[in-house]
């Protein structure tokens, strides 16, 4: 009889085991594990458009954005690590949209024509939203240009060049060409149109934007 109840105790436990063994599978394949799905006209909208962005020969990630936008403030450490590993046919673009000032476009692509927009940009934003620092005008602005040891006379030359202009207007034209009305919103390859708001947050967003690059290389 003892041994009886040993068998029975030893074959109830390998039951409890395996129930509690794949009860804990099930909860891990139901997280994130694996990619979420991702509904078009919710998570990302298909743009039917036909236009000269979707015939490049590589896969281009251009990011809408502006200074003075938190939102676009707390996205950039994500959007700059995935930039960072993206793969070899992808192209990843900032652009800095017309909104409210002027000035801090031309800030923006002043500092990445010098190739020092990544090195200032969190400061900027901190200036910006943080310090209230307006950066309105050109004397406010090369004044913050010396004050972080930027060399003014560069930094006068690139303000005033045909290439920051030429810039300008290209990221206007995009914006308008894609129909971008608020900020940060990130359109991939010219066929997909997405935002941290329709994805949810920063994060799925991430994975997302893989997702629509996989969908134009298949």
């Amino acid at each position: 009889m003892q041994l009886r109840k040993t068998t029975f105790h030893s074959y109830f436990s390998k039951i409890v085991i395996i129930f509690f063994t794949a009860s804990l599978g099930f909860v891990s394949t139901s997280g994130w594990t694996t990619t979420p799905r991702f509904d078009e006209g919710i998570d990302y909208k298909r743009l039917n458009k036909n236009h000269r962005y979707k015939k490049t020969k590589k896969i281009e990630v251009v990011e809408f954005f502006g200074l003075f936008c938190p939102h676009c403030r707390k996205f950039n450490p994500a959007i700059t690590d995935w930039s960072k590993k993206a793969p070899e046919n992808v192209v990843f673009m900032k652009l800095h949209v017309p909104f409210r000032e002027l000035s801090h476009q031309r800030l923006y692509f002043t500092l990445k024509k010098m190739n020092l927009a990544d090195k200032y940009i969190n400061l900027l934003f901190r200036e910006i939203q943080d310090n209230r620092i307006p950066l309105k005008n050109y004397l406010s602005i090369i004044t913050w240009a010396e004050d972080n040891n930027i060399n003014t006379n560069d930094f006068e030359e690139n303000w005033n060049s045909d290439a920051v202009k030429s810039s300008m207007r290209e990221a206007t034209l995009l914006m308008k060409t894609f129909e971008i009305r608020g900020v940060p919103q990130i359109i991939v390859d010219g066929e997909f149109l997405t935002s941290p708001a329709m994805a949810g947050s920063n994060k799925r967003l991430i994975i997302l934007l893989d997702y629509l690059i996989s969908l134009r290389t298949r």
